[in-house]
């Protein structure tokens, strides 16, 4: 039903986008013309979303260029049908620059919804500008079926900006499990050679978020030439979409020469590729033989080389049992002894080293350097733990140690570790473990409730059809009684998952909550027979002042453990996230507060009080995602807040590596860094936020 009254009134595009006679303009609900007070006014109504959309309906159809610009793109942030029928209707009209906005704002509600709101009927034209038609292939990428992959394709012929729109569109049709077309696929390889370097990165991407590309891969050769391509980005990117199509041993010589590529990024892409799911000896061998060379570029300065070293040391710890793997790994650790490196980094490879040896003795890495935090040092035991080597006594040994420690982030490891030795335990010790997870969904600390969720999820997996009624029990409990929007989420989808009919209850009520719930709850309802609500709740607006940031240039000044960032925010794009940044700032919010997260070749994540991924400020704000029709967004250096769904962003922030395009239009962008991204991928997790300021400009 719901679908249904989003997608209505299909194929006038084709005949209005480009040639409707023009309707005579309405009179204008808010004629001031301070773009500063229009975007107070939009934000507020954002902000209030179910409650705001009548006002944004109204400036998007009536109001002046500036107010129906900025309330479209309200109207995609919130969704729910009666903004998605107002796009629709605004991408019907006959102002092509508002029509092709109407369009990406779709995309965002399509995105954020993991809905379609887009047919072939409803672009059988597109704009002939290129700007505008891009964004009309962007759109086509979020909320298009696979109807409009014939479009993409022929795009992918037109000017560069048109032809790189449709393949990042490509990609995300891969993104949310929309298969290619075989025509898709071969125009995509096609396009990798393209002159543009523009156009071969975003084919080369869609290529790598392919949903379950062929056995017998047309554009695998064509990945592989992209190997010695100019652009590191497209290199690296090359390699990733090998690895990701299982391809690795049609380009095997190519991904082992880059290892010594000059570009880190690269070479964390060859590493991974050579010690994952098809790695042998020769490639393992290879990795293993370049450590001591990266060792010697990070002692110059290269900080990014870091992260090469600790993926190799991490994807080597199934391949230690080789001869010539372990006398590197030695080689290493007797090296760093006397590098010039700082400590941080040094414990991390130390004990890296030294996890990727004696996994079948955790004892051992649980003292491996003084150097690295101890909830650092004993997250990899229970990563020793859950890999499953060594014997059963010793890993049990070491999981008691885990669960008893006085460190939440602690237990946690070892609670999402209980899991995987529940095959191999005696009863008694399975109904030991089964007590632990019970009593730690009930816990008042989220970190410890979180990480029993997640070893739930596994845990039923372990137990098949034995009894789970008290699991069953305690994770209704828990969601009965749950505020935290991603927690309550995480409890609901499990229920639904796992069609625990006492959970109906929670479910119902979860409906009611702020959308990160209501989404889960909303399934969960679905899978226990019930039917399918649809949920749109009102919002509130977060504690902090827009009108602080709106209009204003501002700087994040943040001194790191390895030097400055300076970042520009970008409250026109996104000024509740922003505000929300000066505000914590302001207050000392993020001095002292560690990096928790680091996927070299992606982000570095901060912003956590709790330092585990688990916490925030103690309230949410709004989505508010970024298009093309905003600036580039998510390239290396863009800057972004974390969330678990629509509306349920907070404190936490992150900063990319590398291009991103799969974000763009789902995670909130803020800004960019101006200077030091250079310090950007020299953090390693547990570097820190020594002081953060703003700057008024």
């Amino acid at each position: 039903m719901k679908r249904g009254l989003m997608i209505v009134a299909t194929g006038v595009l084709a005949t209005c986008l480009l040639g409707c006679p023009q309707r005579p303009p309405a009179t204008p609900t808010s004629p001031s013309a301070d773009d500063t007070a229009v975007a107070l006014r939009v934000a507020a109504a954002e902000a209030r979303r179910a409650d705001g959309v009548a006002e944004l309906v109204d400036l998007a159809l009536h109001g002046t260029p500036r107010e129906r610009r900025l309330a479209l793109r309200g109207l995609g942030r919130i969704g729910g049908p009666q903004a998605v029928a107002t796009l629709r209707e605004v991408f019907r009209g006959a102002d092509i620059e508002l029509a092709a906005l109407a369009a990406v704002a779709l995309g965002v509600a399509a995105s954020l919804d993991d809905e379609s709101y887009l047919t072939s009927a409803d672009v059988a034209r597109v704009p002939r500008e290129p700007a505008q038609a891009a964004l009309v292939m962007e759109a086509l990428g979020r909320a298009g079926d696979t109807s409009t992959q014939d479009t993409l394709i022929a795009a992918l012929g037109g000017p560069v900006p048109i032809a790189e729109a449709a393949a990042l569109g490509l990609g995300r049709h891969g993104r949310r499990k929309i298969a290619l077309l075989p025509a898709a696929q071969l125009a995509l390889a096609k396009a990798t050679a393209h002159a543009d370097a523009r156009v071969r990165y975003a084919a080369v991407h869609a290529l790598a978020r392919e949903h379950q590309p062929p056995a017998t891969d047309p554009a695998a050769d064509a990945l592989a030439a992209r190997i010695a391509d100019s652009e590191a980005e497209i290199r690296a990117q090359a390699i990733s979409a090998l690895t990701k199509r299982k391809q690795v041993a049609r380009a095997r010589g190519a991904i082992i020469e880059a290892l010594r590529d000059r570009e880190w990024i690269v070479a964390v892409e060859a590493v991974r590729a050579l010690t994952g799911g098809e790695a042998d000896d020769a490639s393992r061998d290879a990795v293993a033989a370049i450590l001591a060379r990266r060792l010697v570029e990070l002692e110059k300065g290269a900080a990014g080389e870091a992260h090469v070293i600790m993926e190799g040391l991490r994807g080597l710890a199934d391949g230690a049992n080789r001869q010539l793997v372990r006398d590197s790994i030695a080689a290493l650790e007797a090296a760093i002894k006397t590098a010039q490196l700082p400590e941080l980094t040094r414990g991390w490879i130390a004990c890296l080293a030294i996890a990727a040896t004696a996994r079948e003795h955790p004892e051992q890495i649980a003292t491996c350097s003084d150097a690295l935090p101890e909830h650092l040092r004993l997250g990899l035991v229970g990563d020793a733990i859950a890999a499953g080597k060594g014997s059963l006594d010793a890993r049990q040994a070491a999981l008691v140690g885990l669960l008893a420690h006085r460190d939440s982030r602690v237990r946690a490891a070892g609670i999402t570790a209980l899991p995987k030795l529940w095959k191999e335990q005696p009863e008694a010790d399975r109904r030991a473990a089964m007590g632990t997870i019970v009593s730690a969904l009930g816990a008042k600390d989220p970190i410890v409730a979180g990480s029993a969720v997640d070893a739930a999820t596994e845990l039923y997996e372990a137990i098949g059809t034995g009894d789970h009624a008290a699991l069953d029990a305690a994770l209704v409990a828990r969601a009965q009684t749950e505020t935290d929007p991603e927690l309550a989420g995480a409890l609901l989808e499990l229920i639904g998952k796992r069609a625990i009919a006492r959970g109906l209850a929670a479910c119902k009520a979860g409906v009611q909550g702020t959308p990160v719930r209501a989404k889960a709850a909303a399934k969960c309802l679905v899978a226990l027979g019930q039917p399918e609500p649809a949920p749109l709740a009102a919002g509130t607006a977060p504690p902090v002042s827009i009108a602080d940031v709106v209009g204003k240039r501002l700087r994040w000044r943040v001194t790191t453990t390895r030097g400055e960032l300076v970042i520009r925010l970008a409250p026109e794009v996104a000024p509740w996230a922003v505000a929300t940044i000066v505000s914590l700032a302001n207050k000392g919010f993020y001095d002292g507060l560690a990096f928790h997260r680091v996927v070299p070749d992606f982000v570095v994540q901060g912003g956590d009080p709790t330092q585990s991924g688990w916490g925030g400020p103690g309230f949410s704000t709004p989505a508010e995602p970024a298009t093309g029709a905003d600036g580039r967004g998510y390239i290396a250096g863009g800057v972004g807040i974390a969330d678990a769904g629509r509306d349920s962003g907070g404190s936490q922030w992150f900063i990319m590596h590398s291009r991103a395009p799969h974000l763009d239009g789902r995670y909130t962008w803020i800004g960019s860094v101006e200077q030091g991204q250079d310090v950007a991928n020299a953090l390693l997790i547990g570097d820190k936020v020594v002081k953060s300021t703003i700057e008024v400009q």
